[in-house]
């Protein structure tokens, strides 16, 4: 599998190619936007993509595809720095810079389903944050779900800039994960007085509005709930309404 080299690419950047389908790893699905991959590696008649689940390189060519895969680099851990570790999954950051190679794979690949992503080649200014799981049963092997990018550098202090969980493996909560790690290294940053606590890059995608609704949404309905279980009384337990004294019914005066 020829790797995409940054000069290749920036030399002839392509209009926009249309890839039906990819496969990524052992799975097959859509795409859902133009690529932006050269031409020299991936013309317009690609129907099917093979693309690498570990290193992002892609080709045309089946049989290349299965023997890459027998003796990719990555294959063993994913690259960068392990920032995030919990019940099988973690996250890894990787510097753009240092990873260029990778980056540039990753965010090709992001763009079947980024519709407003236009950073693909350079990539330096970047920091990645790759999603990772290992199966118990199969902890030999990683697979990367998903990443979220932000600049190293952000005037707006955005603490994200793109954010995507591969369709496959979408609907588990995945990306709410990935939000929560976004804020928690602003927070982070802001308290090493490094930065400021910040927002995703705007505008929004579609999609991506609808998931920080349902991210914010659903803090702010715990922040209540947690508050509401913290009133207690002088004893420490449960506020509970006053009783009402029972009135006494009046005698009759006949009676």
């Amino acid at each position: 599998m020829p790797p995409t080299s940054s000069r290749h690419a920036q030399n002839s950047p392509p209009a926009g190619t249309k890839v039906n389908q990819v496969i990524l790893g052992n799975l097959l699905f859509k795409t859902w936007y133009d690529a932006l991959y050269p031409e020299e590696l991936v013309n317009k008649e690609t129907d099917t993509l093979y693309v690498c689940g570990w290193c992002f390189r892609y080709t045309c060519d089946k049989s290349a595809y299965v023997g890459h895969r027998r003796v990719c680099q990555l294959r063993s851990t994913p690259p960068g720095t392990q920032i995030y570790n919990d019940a099988g999954y973690s996250v890894w950051e990787v510097d753009g810079e240092r990873q260029k190679l990778f980056a540039q794979n990753l965010s090709l690949f992001a763009k079947l389903f980024l519709d407003q992503k236009s950073v693909c080649f350079d990539v330096s200014g970047f920091l990645f944050y790759l999603l990772v799981y290992i199966d118990p049963e199969n902890p030999g092997v990683h697979h990367i779900l998903g990443y979220f990018s932000k600049e190293k550098m952000s005037w707006d202090a955005n603490n994200l800039a793109c954010i995507l969980i591969f369709p496959p493996y979408q609907h588990n909560q995945l990306g709410k994960l990935l939000m929560g790690i976004s804020y928690r290294l602003s927070m982070w940053e802001s308290e090493r007085g490094i930065g400021t606590v910040g927002g995703p890059e705007r505008p929004l995608s579609e999609m991506g509005e609808r998931s920080y609704i349902r991210f914010w949404e659903e803090r702010v309905a715990r922040y209540f709930l947690r508050d509401l279980q913290q009133v207690t009384n002088g004893n420490g337990g449960p506020v509970k309404p006053p009783k009402t004294k029972k009135r006494r019914k009046a005698k009759s005066l006949s009676g």
